[in-house]
Order: structure tokens, then sequence, then C-alpha cells
């Protein structure tokens, strides 16, 4: 059986580099992807799922001797996905905020073209209250929390699956 000390070394560590790389992997998708809303954007949702089988498979064939409970692949699945959403938050609001600006407002100013075009016949007013709106959404601030939100909505989902096939050796987790 593995030390307590094992599981929160491997938890926190294999959730600081998957945030980072989850992170890594929203900027590259970004800056290839010229559409708006496309489904590559999916991908970063999924990303964490696997640094959180990483980490049970790490535990469970490097300090576990080969057997990880249901219980503690659940616990460390979700301590994974945790840190993997705070580190990716931490990280596109600093980088958003201070690096990423110019092409931040690039989008925007093309969703706020979108938005004026869609809606021709409205009144200046309407449309300078969704285009306030359009801004606050898309700000570094809400951007972080947004991602975060799904990250930690889907982290329980992905912990349950995941604990479920770690439990025993499975080829497709090592």
């Amino acid at each position: 059986m593995h030390k307590q000390i094992d599981f929160w070394i491997v938890g926190l560590v294999t959730g600081f580099f998957g945030g980072l790389l989850t992170f890594l992997l929203l900027f590259v998708v970004n800056l290839l992807v010229n559409n708006n809303y496309s489904f590559v954007f999916g991908t970063v949702y999924v990303a964490p799922a696997f640094f959180m089988a990483y980490a049970c498979a790490r535990l469970r064939g490097k300090y576990g001797s080969g057997v990880l409970s249901y219980g503690s692949g659940f616990r460390l699945s979700l301590l994974t996905g945790l840190v993997t959403a705070l580190v990716m938050s931490v990280a596109i609001y600093f980088v958003y905020t201070y690096l990423y600006t110019p092409t931040l407002s690039y989008r925007l100013g093309r969703l706020e073209s979108e938005l004026v075009g869609k809606q021709a016949t409205a009144g200046y007013a309407a449309i300078a209250e969704k285009q306030q709106t359009l801004r606050n959404l898309m700000s570094p601030l809400n951007l972080s929390l947004l991602f975060a939100a799904v990250n930690l909505a889907l982290s329980p989902v992905y912990a349950v699956i995941i604990a479920i096939f770690a439990r025993r050796k499975n080829r497709f987790l090592e």
C-alpha cells in the first residue's frame, strides 16, 4: 500500500503540470483555430482526465505495488483534477491579463462585429448593452472562472470513471 505522502506528492505534482499542459493546449488551440466556436476547444475539457488517469496509474504502479483501492483512486483523481483546474485558471488569468491582451482584444472585436452584423436592425442602446455584456464575459477574470467552473464540474465525473478502471490492473492506464 502507498504512503500518505506519496499520495499527496503524486496528486499535487501531476495536477500542477497537468494544469500547465492543459493551459498550453488551450493556448495552442486558440492560436491554431480561427473560428470563435469549434469542437476542438472540447479537448481542453477532456485533457485533465488524462492527467487524472496518469496520477492513478503512477500511484498504483510505482508506490502501491500494483494495488489501488477505489476510494484512493477517486480521491487522487479528484485531487489531481482540482489542482489542474486551479493551476489552469490562474495561468489563464495572468497570461490573458498581461501577455495575451492584444489577441484577446482581437477576438473580442471579431465577436462584437458578428454581434453588430446579426443585430443590424436593433437600436444603438441594445447593441451597446450587448457589447458591454460581451466585454464583461470576455474579461480575463471571467474566462478563468469559466474554465475553472467547467473543469471543477467535470472532475468528479472523471474521477468516478477513472477510479473504476484504476482499481484493477488495466492495460489502458499503464
